[in-house]
């Protein structure tokens, strides 16, 4: 950063190349992008944003010719506000992309999680059916009476089969 020192009688010292400087000169410092600093020498105070006003001051007379200085809102609303305004729709427009990738990204979350839950249901529901047979298997073979059962059931079913084609075979001798 370039140091300038400001003296009473209002001269600009540039510490860095050991001289005087103008305004003019700093305008142009400041457009070929360099960083300034302006202090006051005695108080020590910096300067830098009243100078850059001055600058800006300097600046307007000098493109209206040496005529009446324009009225300083219509400086200010020209020179910080169309700016500064400028940069408030970027700033906006940041945000509303933010917003906007935050919301596609919580989407794409929620999907995922859904996706998640439902994998695992169905792993859980496969899950539940494995134990739900290894239970009635244990149970049966606890169950001396529930095998009898079974086995009863399918010598009933047997005998109605028996006798369903006993009365097939009746019903041809007597035809």
């Amino acid at each position: 950063m370039r140091i300038i020192k400001r003296y009473a009688n209002r001269k600009l010292y540039d510490t860095n190349e050991s001289r005087y400087v103008t305004l003019e000169q700093l305008a142009q410092m400041i457009h070929d992008g360099e960083a300034l600093q302006i202090i006051d020498n005695t108080t020590k105070e910096d300067l830098t944003a009243v100078t850059m006003a001055q600058i800006l001051v300097e600046q307007e007379k000098r493109q209206r010719g040496q005529g009446a200085l324009p009225n300083l809102r219509e400086l200010i609303s020209r020179r910080i506000t169309e700016p500064v305004s400028s940069l408030r729709l970027s700033v906006e427009e940041s945000v509303h992309r933010l917003l906007r990738s935050g919301e596609e990204r919580a989407v794409e979350t929620r999907e995922q999680f859904q996706a998640w839950i439902d994998q695992n249901t169905l792993a859980f529901e496969e899950l539940q059916r494995r134990v739900d047979e290894r239970v009635k298997v244990a149970l049966h073979s606890l169950d001396p009476l529930g095998r009898t059962q079974d086995r009863v059931e399918q010598l009933e079913a047997r005998v109605k089969q028996l006798e369903a084609r006993l009365k097939q075979l009746e019903g041809e001798d007597e035809a």
